[in-house]
C-alpha cells in the first residue's frame, strides 16, 4: 500500500510539473530570454519543493528530538526561499511577456496549496507506517536475501532489454529502415531497459532502508549523530541505546550505499541515452553535451566518496561490534 501511495506521489509530482513547465513554455515565451530561463530553471521546485517536504514528513516525524526539529527546518526554510524566488522570476516573467493574469494566480497559487498541504500528508503518509519491532533481528541481511535482491534486478534487466528490443524493432520497421530512426529507437531501448533496471535496484533495496532508518529510531537527528560518528569520526557521547544503535547504523550502511551506487550508476546510464538521443537529433544544441560532462564529473566525485563512507563503516565494525553488548560507548569499546 506504500509502494503504491509512493509511486501516485511521483507520477503526481511528474505531471504537475510538467503541466507548470507547458505554462511557462507557452505563455511566457514572449518574455526576455533571461528571465525565461530563470522561469524555467526555478519553476520546477514549486511542485518539487513540496514534495521533498512531503517525503521528509513522510518518513521523519519532526517532532522525534530538537535535532530533527532542528534540521528539518533548515530544509523547510530552503525550500520556502526557493519558492519565493520562483514566485518572483514568473511575476516578472509574467509582466515581461504581457501573458495572461491567471499564469502567476495558478502557479503561485497552486505552489502556496501545495506547501500547505505537503507536511500534513506527509504526515498521515507516516501514520501507515508498521511499528519498530522490538526485536530488530539480524543486523545485516544473509548472504541469500542480497542474492534474491540481485536475481530481481536481473530479471528485470532481461525482461526490460526484451520488451525494449521488440519495440524498438517494431519502431524501426515502421520507420523503414532509416539509419536515423534505427539509432533512435536504440538508443530510447536503452534509456527504458537502464530507467526499469534502476527503479527495481531502488524498490528492492527500500527493506533495508527501513532497517537503517530503524536502527535510528526513525529520528533523523539520531541516525545524523551516528552518521557524525561513524563516517566523520566525531568524539561525540553515545549512551549505551546510542552506542548499539550506532553500530548497528553502521552495519547496515554498506549494503545501503552499494545499492544506491547501483541505482545511481544504472539511472545516469539511462540518462546517457537520452542525452546521446538529443546529439544525434541536433536538439538543445550544446546543453546535451555539457550535461554529460556534467555526470561524469558527478559520478567522478560521487564513487569515491561513497566507497570510503563504506569503508569508514566497515571499520567502525571492526573496532565497536562489541559495544553494543557491553552497552558502552565507543571510547569504552576501543579500550
Amino acid at each position: 500500500m506504500r509502494v503504491l501511495i509512493y509511486l501516485l506521489m511521483i507520477i503526481t509530482a511528474t505531471a504537475l510539473s510538467l503541466g507548470v513547465g507547458l505554462v511557462v513554455g507557452f505563455e511566457l515565451q514572449d518574455a526576455s530570454r533571461w528571465l525565461l530561463v530563470a522561469t524555467a530553471a526555478t519553476t520546477p521546485f514549486i511542485v518539487m519543493g513540496p514534495a521533498v517536504i512531503g517525503a521528509f514528513a513522510g518518513y521523519w516525524d519532526h517532532r522525534s528530538s530538537p535535532e530533527s526539529r532542528r534540521y528539518l527546518g533548515w530544509w523547510f526554510a530552503a525550500v520556502i526561499a526557493v519558492e519565493v524566488v520562483a514566485a518572483v522570476f514568473i511575476v516578472l516573467a509574467t509582466l515581461s511577456a504581457r501573458a495572461p493574469l491567471w499564469v502567476p494566480v495558478v502557479l503561485v497559487l497552486g505552489a502556496a496549496v501545495l506547501l500547505a498541504v505537503a507536511r500534513p500528508l506527509g504526515a498521515l503518509f507516516r501514520r501507515t507506517e508498521r511499528p519498530i519491532p522490538e526485536d530488530l533481528g539480524p543486523s545485516v541481511p544473509d548472504g541469500s536475501v542480497v542474492r534474491r535482491k540481485l536475481v530481481v534486478i536481473g530479471v528485470t534487466f532481461v525482461i526490460a532489454a526484451a520488451v525494449a528490443t521488440i519495440g524498438a524493432a517494431l519502431l524501426t520497421a515502421l520507420g523503414g529502415g532509416r539509419v536515423e530512426a534505427l539509432t533512435q529507437t536504440v538508443l530510447l531501448a536503452g534509456q527504458l531497459t537502464f530507467t526499469a533496471t534502476a527503479m527495481a535496484t531502488l524498490f528492492v533495496a527500500l527493506p533495508f532502508s527501513r532497517a537503517l532508518r530503524d536502527a535510528g529510531g526513525r529520528d533523523i537527528g539520531r541516525l545524523r549523530r551516528f552518521a557524525k560518528v561513524v563516517l566523520r569520526g566525531k568524539d561525540l557521547p553515545l549512551d549505551g541505546t546510542d552506542a548499539r544503535g550506532a553500530v548497528r547504523y553502521a552495519q547496515i550502511l554498506p549494503l545501503v550505499l552499494q545499492f544506491q551506487l547501483g541505482f545511481t550508476g544504472l539511472l545516469y546510464v539511462a540518462i546517457v541515452f537520452q542525452c546521446l538521443s538529443y546529439v544525434v537529433r541536433g536538439d538543445l544544441g550544446l546543453l546535451p553535451e555539457v550535461f554529460l560532462a556534467a555526470i561524469v564529473v558527478v559520478l567522478a566525485l560521487v564513487f569515491p566518496l561513497t566507497l570510503r563512507r563504506i569503508r569508514r563503516a566497515r571499520r567502525y565494525v571492526d573496532r565497536h561490534v562489541h559495544a553494543g553488548d557491553r552497552g558502552s560507548g565507543p571510547d569504552a569499546s576501543a579500550v
